[in-house]
C-alpha cells in the first residue's frame, strides 16, 4: 500500500516539485502547506504516514509544527528538510528523534526514508 504525505515548506516551487516527483513514485500526497500552522492542521485534518517539513518558515516554523504534530501524535513520522546544517539544529532533531534530509538533497533518499 503506498505511504500518504504531506509537503510543508514556505517555497512554492520546492513542495510542487517534491510532490510531482513522489506521485511518481507511488507515494500518495494528500497535502501541502506553506507555513507551521497549515502543517499542524493539515496533520489533524488528514492523519498522514509521513510529514515532510521544512525547518525556517514563516507564521510558524518547522519546530513549532513538529512540537504540536507530536502532541497529537507522539508517533508521527516526520521528516526534517532544510538548508540549515548547524549543530543546534542537528541536535534539536536528535532530541526530537527527528531524521534531517539536507538541502539540496537527494530525491531518492528520500523516496526510500518514506518507504521504509
Amino acid at each position: 500500500m503506498s505511504k500518504s504525505v504531506i509537503v510543508i515548506d514556505d517555497d512554492e516551487d520546492t513542495v510542487r516539485l517534491f510532490s510531482e516527483f513522489l506521485e511518481e513514485h507511488d507515494i500518495n500526497v494528500i497535502g501541502n502547506g506553506f507555513d507551521g500552522v497549515t502543517a499542524v492542521k493539515l496533520f489533524k485534518e488528514t492523519k498522514p504516514d509521513v510529514v515532510l517539513i521544512d525547518l525556517n518558515m514563516p507564521n510558524g516554523s518547522g519546530f513549532y509544527a513538529i512540537k504540536k504534530i507530536q502532541d497529537i501524535n507522539p508517533k508521527a513520522r516526520i521528516i526534517a528538510v532544510t538548508a540549515d546544517g548547524s549543530f543546534a539544529t542537528e541536535e534539536k532533531l536528535e532530541k526530537l528523534n527527528i531524521p534531517l534530509i539536507q538541502k539540496p538533497f537527494k530525491m531518492d533518499q528520500i523516496i526510500s526514508i518514506i518507504k521504509n
